[in-house]
C-alpha cells in the first residue's frame, strides 16, 4: 500500500533535514504542485519564504521564466518521471518580483514509498 503524500513528504523531510540545513545550494523535494518542501536557501533565491514557496499552485509559471519553462518541465517529465538518471541543466529562474536570474540545478529522481519524488539542489550563477 502506497503511504500517503503528506506522510510521504514529511518523512522525506525529515530524513533530507541536514541536507536541507547545510548545503550551499537551495534544496527541494517536489512530489507534485501541492506536496513540496524546500530550504530556506531555495525560497530566498526566489524571493519567497519557506512557507509562500511551498503554497505556490503552478511550479512552472511561478518559478521558471518563459524562457526556460518548456526545457525545465521537459526535464522533469523524461528525467524524472520516467525515472532515469539525475541531469543537471542551466535555466532562467523567475523571482517574487518578476526579476529573472540565471542558476543552475541538479535534479536527480528517487522513489519512495510508491511515490516519484523529484529531489533538486538550485544554485544562481553569477550574482
Amino acid at each position: 500500500m502506497t503511504m500517503s503524500h503528506e506522510t510521504a513528504l514529511a518523512e522525506l523531510a525529515e530524513h533530507f533535514k541536514p541536507v536541507f540545513e547545510q548545503s550551499p545550494d537551495g534544496v527541494y523535494l517536489w512530489l507534485n504542485e501541492q506536496h513540496k518542501v524546500c530550504n530556506q536557501r531555495l525560497a530566498a533565491m526566489f524571493g519567497y519564504d519557506v512557507r509562500e514557496w511551498k503554497e505556490a499552485d503552478d511550479f512552472a509559471d511561478t518559478f521558471i521564466a518563459n524562457e526556460s519553462r518548456s526545457l525545465y518541465v521537459w526535464h522533469y517529465q523524461h528525467q524524472v518521471g520516467g525515472l532515469q538518471y539525475p541531469v543537471s541543466f542551466r535555466f532562467r529562474g523567475k523571482r517574487k518580483d518578476g526579476s529573472t536570474f540565471d542558476a543552475e540545478t541538479d535534479m536527480i529522481p528517487l522513489t519512495y514509498a510508491g511515490h516519484v519524488v523529484a529531489y533538486h539542489f538550485v544554485r544562481q550563477i553569477g550574482a
